[in-house]
């Protein structure tokens, strides 16, 4: 979301954030009606106009819109929303290569209508839950990104965390347990209407094309699992439901026993530790087995900073030695196959003077 947001909007989401972080357990009700609100549903267009994207299963293109008449289709939304008539249409689901070149990963595409509905929502909603986010996570949150985690990483090895879980949560996206991932979001919001809107894209159907071009449809009222991959709203609502993971680290002191240091990106995450990295990785395990979710085994594993390297959101943390004098450091680089353009042409490898002499 790169376009400025309306002063007026911007008026609304402060209130909210405010309002929340001072009532930690306060549930706001009055949520709904802002969503069909004019500027909000405008906003949230032109949002989704910015970001482009291929059109859903009705073809919709923003094209088609524009000659339509913007204002025209917006106040036929808005009429769909404030009066219930809205419900969601199926995402239509395509196979993208993933970052790294090996294998393909699911890209859930809503329709157009659809984008602007959930961005209209997550206008709403995410001021509420951004005063409760923990520091820890960076992943699709305003004014944080990708590069901010790698250097709280850097900072944590550099200050002698040295003992590494890499971890990275087994399809997160297509795991996340619709019924424990609402319940989250009640704690939080009251209104009857936007927990329903919540609950009908959760549960909107999948269409996707076999191999011999076959459509067919998957998920739907009877699916119990997953947030779509490119769906407006997922990105707040993984965040939601991985903060119940982020407050059991906290709530059971991991920080203070093991000299931990947590940093999360939506599905991917490490914690970086001063001793016992393989007893804080068991704890982890069954944590997230009891929220219903799985860590892949594949992709987590513990080892020393001090010996060995690991890839974090694009960078290669580990020891490295430098060109210049040939000493050996703990330090960071752009790894070979970069997953976040966020990181663009950026090589600065951020060491210290401490780092870089000290002996490992």
């Amino acid at each position: 979301m790169s376009l400025a947001t309306p002063e007026r909007i911007r008026t609304l989401q402060r209130a909210l954030y405010v309002k929340a972080k001072q009532e930690p357990t306060r549930r706001f009700h009055f949520l709904y009606d802002k969503v069909w609100r004019d500027d909000i549903l405008a906003h949230a267009f032109a949002l989704s106009r910015a970001n482009g994207g291929a059109p859903g299963v009705d073809g919709e293109t923003f094209a088609r819109i524009e000659g339509y008449g913007v204002e025209r289709w917006l106040g036929e939304l808005r009429e769909e929303i404030r009066t219930g008539r809205y419900k969601p249409q199926p995402v239509r689901r395509v196979m993208i290569p993933k970052a790294s070149g090996v294998g393909q990963r699911p890209l859930g595409i809503p329709t157009i209508r659809d984008r602007v509905v959930e961005t209209a929502a997550t206008l709403v909603l995410e001021p509420i839950f951004e005063a409760d986010f923990d520091a820890a996570a960076y992943g699709y949150r305003p004014k944080r990104g990708a590069l901010d985690a790698v250097r709280a990483v850097h900072l944590a090895i550099d200050e002698g965390h040295t003992e590494v879980v890499d971890a990275d949560v087994s399809k997160y996206f297509d795991t996340i347990p619709h019924s424990a991932l609402l319940r989250c979001v009640a704690r939080r919001i009251s209104d009857g209407k936007m927990l329903h809107l919540i609950k009908m894209w959760l549960k909107a159907p999948v269409e996707e094309t076999d191999e011999r071009g076959h459509r067919r449809m998957s998920g739907g009222k009877k699916a119990t699992r997953g947030t779509p991959q490119g769906g407006v709203a997922s990105p707040l609502l993984a965040n939601i439901y991985m903060h119940r993971f982020i407050k059991a680290f906290r709530k059971h002191g991991l920080d203070a026993r093991y000299g931990a240091v947590l940093v999360t990106y939506a599905d991917d995450f490490v914690v970086l530790c001063r001793h016992d990295a393989a007893e804080v990785l068991d704890t982890i395990r069954r944590w997230m087995a009891s929220i219903g979710l799985a860590l892949n085994e594949d992709k987590t594993r513990v080892c020393n900073a001090r010996r060995e390297s690991f890839d974090f959101l694009g960078y290669t943390f580990g020891p490295m030695y430098s060109p210049r004098t040939g000493g050996r450091y703990n330090g960071a680089r752009p790894s070979r196959h970069a997953r976040f353009d966020e990181r663009g042409g950026e090589t600065e490898r951020w060491t210290s003077r401490r780092a870089q002499q000290r002996k490992t």
